[in-house]
């Protein structure tokens, strides 16, 4: 009698085992090795083509390690109000991860999120904008590039002594990168005229206005700017005005140079470290990264546009754009 108990108790013990799910990561998994299904919640401030580079390369790391996600995209199509409505609803639906795209994206996630990984890219400086919480972590855009940036405006133009900066005041990003303009061109003896705009319908007469104070432009990575920058670049030609420019798109687009990013690479940086959060590694041991790779693009008809040499050797090693 004893035996066959014994026996009946292995055998409940060894069904017990074999329909056991095992917990990996916080999903479940059964004996056949069913992988986890993450859900990740991306949210973009608004369409443009270094913040659609962001998510393609975030997306991409993503799915090359193998990780199995849903991916549930939102755009706040440059509404804080919107981004903060994404946000919430990110946190009800109990999202593995989210993923902040620009600086108002992210800073409503990090305002609003706080028990889940919060990833962000395409932010320029994440410590003033607040948003460095213990859940979160990411990749700035922010580059060390405005001194050189200027000197080889300068040695294009010798000439320049205004250089015009279009804004949207309440782009804390935008602020930031305005106060290291206004340093270093000081250092240069330039005067900078800065001109603030709240909405796209404000752009148009403000780049009128600017263009015929200054010598040239100096575009930071504004979200609003850029949005207009075909608008930009187009009345900075035809007034014969180089525009510098903060991000490699805005030069495929007008604008005449710029030593930038790849954003592509950075939202793919950022893809990666949300891999290492997915599987396993705690986000306190992921730092933020600022990227350190730093490129020169020059838009050729633009160029030629403006009278200025393509074949230049202040463009050698340059990517050319705009053929």
């Amino acid at each position: 009698m004893k035996k066959i108990l014994l026996v009946l108790v292995s055998l409940i013990f060894a069904l017990s085992c074999g329909n056991k799910n095992d917990t990996v990561n916080g999903k479940t998994q059964n004996n056949s090795q069913q992988k986890a299904k993450f859900k990740i919640g991306v949210t973009q401030f608004m369409t443009h083509p270094s913040l659609d580079l962001v998510k393609k390369g975030f997306e991409d790391a993503i799915k090359q390690a193998g990780i199995d996600a849903d991916f549930d995209e939102k755009n706040a199509n440059g509404e804080v109000s919107t981004a903060t409505l994404i946000a919430n609803n990110y946190k009800a639906d109990k999202k593995d991860l989210v993923f902040g795209i620009a600086t108002p994206s992210a800073q409503q996630l990090a305002n609003n999120i706080t028990d889940i990984p919060v990833l962000f890219s395409a932010v320029t400086d994440p410590a003033s904008a607040k948003i460095l919480n213990s859940n979160v972590t990411g990749t700035s855009d922010k580059v060390d590039n405005v001194s050189q940036q200027l000197d080889l405006l300068l040695k294009l133009n010798p000439n320049v002594k205004k250089i015009g900066v279009l804004y949207n005041p309440s782009e804390q990003n935008s602020l930031v990168q305005i106060a290291e303009i206004q340093k270093r061109a000081k250092e240069k003896k330039l005067e900078v005229v800065l001109q603030g705009i709240t909405n796209f319908g404000e752009l148009a007469q403000a780049t009128k206005n600017l263009l015929t104070q200054v010598d040239a432009l100096y575009l930071p990575t504004d979200n609003l700017v850029v949005s207009g920058m075909q608008l930009i670049t187009s009345e900075a030609i035809n007034a014969k005005k180089i525009v510098v420019v903060s991000e490699n798109s805005s030069v495929e687009i007008g604008a005449l140079f710029t030593m930038g990013i790849d954003y592509y690479e950075l939202g793919k940086r950022t893809g990666q470290m949300a891999v290492e959060i997915l599987n396993g590694k705690p986000i306190s041991q992921v730092p933020f990264e600022t990227s350190k790779q730093l490129k020169l693009y020059v838009n050729k008809k633009t160029a030629k546009s403006l009278g200025i040499d393509i074949n230049n050797p202040l463009f050698k090693g340059a990517e050319i754009v705009g053929k």
